[in-house]
C-alpha cells in the first residue's frame, strides 16, 4: 500500500512509539522474576567465631542489607515484587514535557503563540482522541476540563499495547486540565478510576497497587501522547504540501498588459510546466532552457475532456505557440505568443489563466 507524506509520518510516529512503549511495558508474564524464590527460605546463620589467637578478618559491607523500618508491615517479597520496569511518560514534542515527579501522571501542553488558547486546543485533541478510540464518556465537562469515561473493553483501546492475557479487561478513566504557571501552558492528568474483568455483563472490580494504577494511567497518558504527535506531524505535512504547492497569479506590466506569475523559481517553473501545459492540450515541442523559450503545439480537446479534468476550455485557435518564461524576484513570469512572436491578446491571455490556473489545481490534487 503507497502511504503519502501525510499518511507515512503519521504511521512512522505510531509505529516509534509503539516501540517505545512495549519496550518499558512488559505482559503479565513478566510481572515476576524468571526463577524460583528458595531464598525466602533461607535462614540466618550465626556470625563466624574467631579462635582465640586469630585476626578477625576484614568484611565488606558491600552486601551488608539495610535494616527494615519496624513500622513497615506491608513489604513486597518474592513473586509479589513487580519487576518490570517503571513506564516512562513520553514527551514527542517540543512542545510538550512530562512531569515525571507529579503525584498524578502530567503533561504539560505549551502553545505557540500568546494568542493561542491552548486550553481549548488540549481539549479539543482530547475530544478527537476519544472519538478516533471509540471511547464513551459518562462526565464531559467543557467548563471544568474534565472528563470520565464508561468502561471500555482494555484490549480495544490500548490496541497493540494491550496486556497479554486472556481475561476480558475493563477500565475507567479521568482526564483533567490543569492551569499551569502561564497562559500559554496547560496541563493534562490522567487517573485510572476502575479496573475490573468482564464475564458476561457483569464486571468484577478489582483493587490494584498504586504503582499499578499508575502504569496504566501513563500508558493512557502515553496514547494521548501518541496521537496529539500524529495529528501534529499531519497538520505539518498538510501545511508543507501547501507551500510547496504551485500556485499561479496574474497582474500587469507598466502597459498594462496581463502578466502570468508563478510562485515559484525559474528552474522549479521549468520543471513542472510541461505537465501543466499537456493538462491543457498543449504538447511541448521544443525548449531552450538558456533563453528562457518553449515552443508547444495545442490541439483542442473535446468537452468531455474538460469536464472530465475541470478545466475551462482553452480559447485558442489549433497552432502553433512561444512562451517566454522570465523571474522576478523569486516568482516565475509567463509571456505568450503566437505563431507570428507576437504576444497574445489580453483577453485571450485572461482566459488561458484561467485554465492554467484550474489546470494546476488539478495537478496538486493528483499528489
Amino acid at each position: 500500500m503507497f502511504l503519502n507524506k501525510t499518511s507515512a509520518a503519521k504511521h512512522c510516529s505510531i509505529i516509534a512509539c509503539a516501540i517505545l512503549v512495549s519496550a518499558c511495558s512488559s505482559d503479565d508474564s513478566r510481572r515476576q522474576a524468571n526463577r524460583d524464590f528458595d531464598y525466602l527460605q533461607a535462614q540466618e546463620v550465626s556470625p563466624l567465631v574467631i579462635a582465640p589467637g586469630l585476626e578477625t578478618p576484614e568484611y565488606s559491607k558491600r552486601y551488608v542489607l539495610p535494616t527494615l523500618v519496624k513500622a513497615k508491615s506491608d513489604y513486597l517479597i518474592g513473586s509479589e515484587i513487580d519487576v518490570r520496569s517503571p513506564t516512562q511518560i513520553l514527551a514527542l514534542s517540543s512542545l510538550v514535557h512530562a512531569d515525571e515527579k507529579a503525584e498524578t501522571p502530567t503533561v504539560w501542553f505549551n502553545s505557540k503563540s500568546s494568542q493561542d488558547n491552548v486550553s481549548t486546543q488540549v481539549w479539543t485533541l482530547l475530544t478527537n482522541f476519544f472519538a478516533d478510540k471509540n471511547i464513551t464518556l459518562r462526565v464531559a465537562d467543557s467548563e471544568r476540563r474534565l472528563a470520565e469515561t464508561e468502561w471500555f473493553a482494555q484490549d480495544v483501546v490500548f490496541a497493540e499495547f494491550k496486556e497479554q492475557t486472556e481475561a476480558d479487561l475493563q477500565q475507567r478513566y479521568s482526564f483533567e486540565l490543569v492551569k499551569g504557571r502561564s497562559q500559554r501552558t496547560i496541563g493534562l492528568q490522567v487517573k485510572l478510576l476502575e479496573h475490573g474483568e468482564k464475564s458476561g455483563d457483569k464486571i468484577s472490580v478489582s483493587t490494584l497497587s498504586q504503582q499499578e494504577q499508575r502504569r496504566y494511567a501513563v500508558r493512557m497518558l502515553n496514547l494521548v501522547n501518541i496521537y496529539y504527535e500524529a495529528q501534529r506531524l499531519e497538520e505539518a505535512a498538510l501545511k508543507r504540501k501547501a507551500e510547496q504547492a504551485v500556485s499561479i497569479s496574474i497582474t500587469t506590466d507598466e502597459t498594462d498588459y496581463p502578466e502570468v506569475l508563478l510562485n515559484i523559481e525559474f528552474d522549479k517553473a521549468w520543471e513542472v510546466l510541461p505537465d501543466i501545459l499537456e493538462k491543457l492540450g498543449m504538447t511541448l515541442d521544443d525548449e531552450d532552457k538558456i533563453a528562457g523559450k518553449m515552443t508547444v503545439e495545442y490541439d483542442a480537446q473535446d468537452d468531455d475532456y474538460w469536464a472530465d479534468n475541470n478545466i475551462t476550455p482553452v480559447a485558442l485557435d489549433e497552432d502553433d505557440y512561444t512562451i517566454q518564461i522570465g523571474e522576478i524576484k523569486g516568482l516565475s513570469s509567463l509571456t505568450f505568443y503566437d505563431d507570428k512572436k507576437q504576444p497574445l491578446a489580453a483577453d485571450k491571455v485572461q482566459q488561458l489563466f484561467i485554465s492554467l490556473q484550474e489546470a494546476i489545481k488539478a495537478i496538486n490534487a493528483d499528489k
